[in-house]
């Protein structure tokens, strides 16, 4: 039980690093000529969601020690 909780407080940056990793793999992949990417995948700005996100997972987190 205390590892599936520890899993929980770490979730939301598991999922923004398992995004990531995967836009990394398929560019990766379609820049080997194995898959053809569709166009909305070439101006679809990962990298910089995934910033954006975890910028606000760490802003929430310093927000919820202050207060708690």
């Amino acid at each position: 039980m205390k590892f599936v909780k520890s899993i929980l407080k770490v979730w939301p940056e598991i999922m923004v690093l398992l995004s990531s990793m995967s836009y990394i793999i398929i560019r990766l992949v379609a820049d080997m000529n194995k898959v053809s990417l569709p166009t909305w995948f070439d101006s679809f700005n990962i990298p910089t969601i995934a910033l954006f996100m975890m910028v606000f997972i760490l802003l929430y987190r310093s927000k919820e020690k202050k207060n708690g």
